[in-house]
């Protein structure tokens, strides 16, 4: 069903607020924006499913009133940008939260699974997906696209119903609840501060002193215009050109158009801001660059071999490996332990896998191939289990 009038979202609203689950997704436009703009909101109980027009409705408040509802599970597929988008029109998080990619990734070696082929395997229907570049801006909508956008979320049901079964018998309901756990902090979606987004740019670590002063300054700049201006920071100029800016130090905007990767138009509309905040960098202290993280050399054949037999135990526990930590995660236990800063040494990562790693490290397993079968056998104090790497 097509919701476009408010009083009709009113009257669903109504309806369905005693439903003990909303099955949710979104439809967006993020090109040439630094925010997406919603072009469709989609919520389903058990039985229904609706299309809410955020084009057509300008107050949805019934809507976002029904979702804050604590009592209710939020079910959403791959939920980050959708719970990002839905956090900036509520100003607080949805809680509680249940995602199916990351549920997926808990029960088996399926990593970041897309939604038609989660539901393909669940319930061996396939999804068409003639819609995935529709512009969910433009009215009106057909009902292909309507329909489209209704089974992602009349789908949901049915793998949420099996994915809560399958974390029940496993005994990882309390793991799913931990990574939900983050989705319902309000920091998680808060902004990045932009005096720290020079950060995030490649080849910081080489950077130092006044140069870095000045790139820090350009970041923030550019990070809150094109916040402002709601436009993608490319647009304003490529990280590469910030960098080389911060290098050169122009005075007089004329230099700019000297910087490679930086438009003509670019220098045109922005130059004067550009030249501002150089100076202000330049003004400022020196800034350190940051750590940068030193691995013996030594130690790389080591954290192969942790690779191999943490691959080895998440066929064996079916978890997808990504989900439980990665190389250069290895690579800080490798050095420190469990005294490490990283997730695999918290919660149910700890248990299921950190310590099984930390008794790889003290020598306490062996692995090797089985002829014929090509599958690695872990030695365990003498128990031997048969799981192949390839799979995880």
């Amino acid at each position: 069903m097509l919701i476009e009038t408010y009083h009709d979202l009113v009257a669903w609203c109504r309806d369905a607020s005693s439903a003990p689950e909303l099955f949710i997704d979104t439809e967006f436009i993020g090109e040439g924006r630094y925010y997406p703009m919603v072009g469709a909101i989609q919520v389903a109980t058990r039985s229904e499913a609706v299309l809410v027009d955020p084009v057509c409705i300008t107050n949805l408040d019934p809507l976002l009133e029904l979702l804050a509802r604590p009592d209710s599970v939020k079910v959403f597929h791959a939920a980050s940008q959708d719970l990002g988008i839905l956090y900036r029109m509520m100003d607080v998080p949805l809680a509680p939260v249940f995602d199916t990619q990351i549920a997926a990734a808990l029960i088996s070696s399926e990593e970041q699974i897309a939604f038609v082929n989660l539901v393909e395997r669940i319930t061996g229907q396939r999804l068409s997906k003639g819609h995935s570049f529709t512009n969910w801006l433009q009215r009106p909508l057909n009902e292909g696209q309507i329909q489209y956008a209704l089974d992602d979320v009349r789908y949901l049901v049915p793998v949420y119903d099996e994915q809560k079964a399958k974390l029940e018998e496993l005994d990882r309901a309390g793991w799913m609840r931990e990574e939900m756990a983050a989705w319902e902090r309000a920091e998680t979606f808060e902004p990045t501060d932009p005096n720290e987004v020079y950060l995030r740019l490649r080849g910081v670590e080489r950077l130092s002193g006044r140069v870095l002063a000045i790139l820090q300054e350009l970041a923030a700049w550019r990070e809150e215009t094109a916040r402002n201006e709601n436009i993608p920071l490319g647009r304003i100029a490529r990280d590469e050109a910030l960098i080389e800016m911060a290098r050169r130090a122009p005075l007089e905007v004329k230099q700019l158009r000297d910087i490679r990767g930086l438009t003509g138009q670019q220098a045109d509309r922005y130059g004067r801001d550009f030249i501002y905040a150089i100076a202000e960098g330049s003004r400022k202290p020196p800034v350190k660059p940051p750590p940068r993280l030193s691995f013996p050399f030594s130690l790389e054949p080591t954290v192969d071999f942790l690779v191999v037999c943490l691959r080895a135990l998440c066929v064996e526990k079916s978890v997808a490996s990504g989900m439980v930590a990665t190389r250069s995660d290895l690579c800080r236990i490798a050095q420190k332990g469990l005294d490490a800063d990283v997730s695999l040494t918290r919660g149910w990562r700890r248990e299921a896998f950190g310590e099984p790693i930390m008794a790889v490290l003290d020598g306490c397993v062996t692995a090797r191939v089985v002829p014929g079968k090509r599958e690695v056998r872990l030695e365990w104090n003498g128990e031997r289990t048969e799981v192949s790497p390839c799979d995880g």
